[in-house]
């Protein structure tokens, strides 16, 4: 997963952006939240007002733009395999929540957030930077933390797909290597001749 990261002023403008991105392939879903999805407002300008519910009112439109306290994590993988189950995302976008300080294990000092899927190889992370006290987060190594986060999963998945092919008795896939010499190419090699 790649992960990019954005600010909005308010979480009206964030899902109305997300809206877009969704309209191309009229797909745009709640797939996690900071409660249980089926508590939540179906209609999403509730659903926003209630994300927001701890942000501070700004003063004016032009302040408003100035701190953009809405944050967001788009995770992309690559759209040429095949997309990866939500939970993939889920586990994902709770680790970025937690190493960014956003949403740790402690409830209440956790911002809200959302986890929005949009289409089959996207998901954004949405979280009013606010928390219930009133303290904003400080958000200074977002991009780098959540990076090392996505690697670090990726390096997972790898790791358990070829433990995997190789309890399967199959070769697994050696990404961004030459595939291993036959048998006969080997011992051609060694004997110094071509085979």
């Amino acid at each position: 997963m790649h992960p990019t990261i954005a600010r909005y002023a308010s979480t009206r403008d964030l899902f109305a952006a997300a809206t877009a991105a969704a309209q191309q392939q009229n797909r745009l879903r709640l797939i996690d939240a900071w409660r249980p999805a089926a508590d939540l407002p179906a209609d999403q300008m509730a659903f926003a007002t209630e994300l927001a519910a701890y942000l501070p009112p700004p003063a004016g439109p032009a302040e408003a733009l100035r701190t953009r306290l809405v944050w967001q994590c788009t995770l992309r993988t690559d759209p040429d395999a095949a997309g990866p189950a939500d939970h993939r995302f889920q586990e994902t976008a709770r680790r970025i929540l937690a190493a960014t300080g956003i949403a740790s294990e402690d409830a209440s000092a956790a911002c809200r957030w959302a986890l929005l899927r949009v289409g089959d190889y996207e998901a954004r992370l949405v979280a009013p930077l606010a928390r219930p006290d009133g303290t904003i987060v400080d958000t200074g190594r977002d991009r780098s933390l959540a990076l090392a986060v996505c690697q670090l999963a990726e390096s997972r998945s790898t790791s358990i797909s070829r433990l995997r092919a190789a309890a399967a008795g199959t070769p697994g896939r050696r990404t961004g290597l030459l595939p291993a010499p036959s048998p006969v190419v080997t011992a051609a090699a060694r004997a110094g001749r071509r085979p």
